[in-house]
């Protein structure tokens, strides 16, 4: 087993993971990791606190991709920093039957981070395990690490961040709706709602991939505050080559290949078009690699599709999905996103069984809703997964998992019936839910 924060799953996480899936193999035991979130950082020390290169979710996607058969992602709070060393250790040994701990030369652990190297083998001895200490590995001399990573990206150097990270550095979010600028320049762009505590390269504009479910396209995206315009609020927009479905409202990530110039104001709309077009044609001769082009068409980013519309007294939500199951989970997660909680990325922590019956698709659904929120209010967990297990005619089997709230999850009354009808059209299912609030 090995034990840290992990962030980002570097070039030099990477190679400690290796040693300690292939020691489990050799030894015919299983390779565990223990994380954290949030960053042990972010709660001793908030003025300190880094951006995050991965989402909970995206870090453990990777892990389980390097052969870890169980991670452990525990919640960091002060009563866990509060915990000694030995309480620790005592803990991991008894459930997990530790056999051998790898960790860096300066890991520590537990309260005052009593737990070194030296106190971390003591207590080895005594609870029967083994600690062996991995070598950094190095990068133009220097140790990969996270924070040099973010170094580099606060300087738009997305060639060496990705150098160190063994892939290209990257972010996603929903695409949402901006001022349609770039559409009307004949220059639409994805406008990508990012978390704000989330590493963001330099403003600037690049050449990226947009990646959809499994579909990788070229692009170029500007990162920055549109000065040519309002000097707005900081922005990823990014325009995909050749391209055009709609995508508001789905999933996308992005992935950051060189970066190509600094964020610049423009004296009139032709200067800018020229130059964006300069910027298109040098990113598609950097990103024209055949090996790194789509090869099947594949709509996994976009099964549901959600976005929050205009109601005279209460909130509405237009959900479309492309099979009745993907409508139930967009209408569940479009609902946290009426509510402003941030749910994307989160890794459940509890879990819970739903099993639903009603008259009609339309009861059914105003039943889902109302009963997520009633488990978020009742015992203040937030929800972050949601999984249907079956949804035939109008019955319901699911679970939903989440974690615990810092503050009640309350922003909504109940879903009703107001104008509501789940219709079954060409391409899915859609509807728009009316939320007394």
């Amino acid at each position: 087993m090995t034990i840290g924060a992990f962030d980002g799953v570097h070039r030099g996480h990477q190679a400690l993971i290796g040693r300690v899936v292939n020691r489990a193999r050799a030894s015919n035991r299983l390779a565990g990791l223990i994380t954290f979130h949030p960053h042990p950082a972010a709660v001793l020390a908030p003025e300190r606190a880094p951006r995050y290169l991965t989402t909970p979710g995206e870090k453990v996607a990777l892990l389980e991709g390097l052969g870890i058969d169980l991670v452990v992602l525990l919640p960091f709070d002060r009563e866990l920093a509060a915990t000694s060393a030995r309480d620790f250790m005592e803990r991991i040994t008894t459930r997990l039957r530790l056999s051998e701990l790898w960790i860096g030369a300066d890991f520590a652990l537990g309260r005052d981070r009593e737990g070194d190297v030296p106190r971390l083998r003591l207590l080895g001895e005594e609870l029967g395990y083994a600690v062996y200490v991995f070598r950094p590995v190095l990068d133009d001399g220097a140790a990969i690490s996270s924070s040099r990573i973010r170094a580099l990206l606060r300087d738009g150097d997305v060639e060496q961040a990705a150098q160190l990270l063994g892939r290209y550095p990257r972010i996603s979010g929903q695409v949402v709706a901006g001022a349609a600028r770039g559409r009307d320049l004949g220059i639409p762009t994805a406008n990508l709602e990012v978390r704000p505590e989330r590493a963001v390269p330099a403003n600037g504009v690049y050449a990226v991939y947009a990646v959809l479910g499994r579909q990788r396209y070229p692009g170029v995206a500007n990162v920055g505050v549109r000065p040519s315009f309002d000097n707005g609020e900081r922005t990823v927009e990014t325009h995909i080559f050749d391209f055009d479905r709609d995508i508001y409202g789905c999933d996308l990530v992005v992935e950051f290949v060189a970066r190509l110039r600094d964020e610049r104001r423009f004296g009139d709309i032709d200067e800018l078009i020229a130059q964006i077009e300069e910027d298109v044609a040098m990113a598609r001769s950097l990103l024209d690699n055949p090996a790194s082009e789509p090869v099947e068409e594949d709509r996994e980013g976009c099964r549901y599709r959600y976005r929050e519309i205009e109601h005279t007294a209460d909130r509405a939500l237009w959900v479309r999905g492309e099979e009745l199951t993907d409508l139930f989970i967009g209408a569940a997660r479009g609902m946290y996103k009426v509510m402003d909680l941030e749910i994307e990325g989160e890794i459940a922590a509890e879990w819970r069984d739903i099993s639903l019956d009603a008259p009609d698709l339309e009861i059914l659904l105003v039943d889902w809703l109302n009963e997520l929120l009633y488990i978020g209010e009742v015992e203040n967990l937030l929800l972050v997964d949601f999984r249907i297990e079956s949804l035939a005619g109008s019955s319901l089997v699911a679970r939903v998992g989440g974690i615990p709230a810092e503050e009640p999850v309350r922003d909504i009354k109940a879903a009703t019936f107001h104008d509501l009808e789940v219709v079954h059209e060409e391409g899915g299912w859609s509807t728009v839910v009316t939320f007394d609030v």
